[in-house]
């Protein structure tokens, strides 16, 4: 395996061999690298000479040969090589940027279409599977909570989180109460926890225990409980696109039904990107996860390109697009890190009003 940089004349082999595979999928042979090579770059590019440094490269694991025949293909060690070293950086044109704010801006203020809307852009442009989930806080907090009455002692309690998020959970208490009892307490309490985390609930419960009532202070526990299960990084839901694009790639055209089922399934239950989230809690830009990299057995014949979006240190959710690791590296983290941006941007405006969001024009 090659930890270190080639030289600088395999290291133009394996870019062209890389970008002449994805826009094919066929093996490349030596004659096909010697034409184009000759045309950008003049001699020294002989077949011979060119058979010489492939061989080198397959020593070096970048590239391998399916058939004996055959031409080559990368390795993902050569996709990782080629996306951290040779890939030129790529931009969406401004028509394209043009055309995504306008979706976005018919949505306006509205969240979930915001995120539904990305998931779809990102089917399309990319003609891949999209998975993106929604915003969520990186610190449960209370926003307020509702107590509804179902029976004589039992009680619906509806808490609502910061970031919009709802639970629910029923509460039998030792006496029972009226719905205008429930109601008045919701209101005490309310004024008194709002904003709170797990933590500063328990500690307010320790500091403050004689001052509750005894269904008060079962209510409260009640609360705690439900802040602490929140588990930032494990969205409830999530919006997925793309699948029908995605099995239509080359690489499932004749392939075998069992690992498409996989893949689906993979996806369907989109266990791949919480599995990433911590990970990813404090990275930057966008994120490049090839082949064997991933850690779900099913996806290891796919690249996953993934960033975290929202308001930094407060709200924020995952961009992520899935495609056979023969992928237009560059392109898909363009539209991955322009979608990624946008949803930051309008996030920002709607998580923080007043602050101004930037064109979002890359120039």
């Amino acid at each position: 395996m090659a930890e270190h940089r080639v030289s600088t004349r395999k290291e133009a082999i394996l870019r062209a061999l890389v970008e002449e595979y994805v826009s094919t999928g066929e093996p490349v042979s030596s004659k096909v690298l010697a034409d184009q090579l000759s045309i950008v770059h003049g001699g020294g590019y002989g077949a011979a000479t060119i058979r010489h440094e492939l061989a080198s490269l397959e020593d070096d694991g970048l590239i391998l040969q399916p058939h004996v025949s055959a031409g080559r293909v990368p390795t993902d060690l050569g996709y990782r090589y080629f996306v951290g070293h040779l890939m030129g950086e790529s931009r969406l044109a401004l028509e394209e940027q043009r055309l995504i704010r306008h979706q976005f801006y018919q949505v306006q203020h509205q969240l979930d279409e915001w995120v539904r809307l990305t998931a779809s852009i990102l089917a399309q442009a990319l003609q891949s599977a999209a998975v993106v989930t929604p915003p969520r806080a990186l610190e449960a907090r209370l926003k307020h909570f509702e107590m509804l009455a179902l029976y004589e002692s039992v009680v619906l309690l509806v808490v609502v989180l910061n970031d919009g998020a709802v639970r629910q959970e029923r509460l039998v208490l030792d006496l029972p109460i009226t719905q205008d009892d429930l109601s008045r307490m919701a209101r005490r309490l309310n004024e008194r926890f709002q904003g709170a985390t797990a933590d500063e609930v328990a500690e307010r419960i320790q500091r403050a225990a004689t001052t509750f009532e005894p269904v008060e202070h079962a209510v409260v526990m009640a609360l705690a409980r439900i802040l602490a299960q929140v588990d930032p990084l494990v969205p409830d839901y999530f919006y997925s696109e793309g699948i029908a694009q995605l099995l239509s790639h080359q690489e499932f055209s004749h392939g075998d039904p069992e690992r498409m089922r996989r893949v689906v399934e993979v996806l369907r239950q989109n266990s791949f990107l919480p599995a990433l989230a911590p990970h990813l809690q404090d990275s930057e830009g966008v994120q490049v996860i090839i082949g064997g990299e991933n850690e779900s057995e099913a996806l290891h014949d796919m690249s996953l390109i993934v960033a975290r979006y929202g308001v930094k240190g407060e709200i924020g959710g995952l961009v992520g697009i899935l495609a056979p690791t023969r992928m237009h590296y560059s392109r898909a983290i363009a539209v991955v890190r322009y979608l990624t941006q946008m949803l930051s941007d309008l996030l920002a405006e709607t998580y923080r009003p007043g602050r101004p969001v930037e064109e979002n024009v890359d120039e």
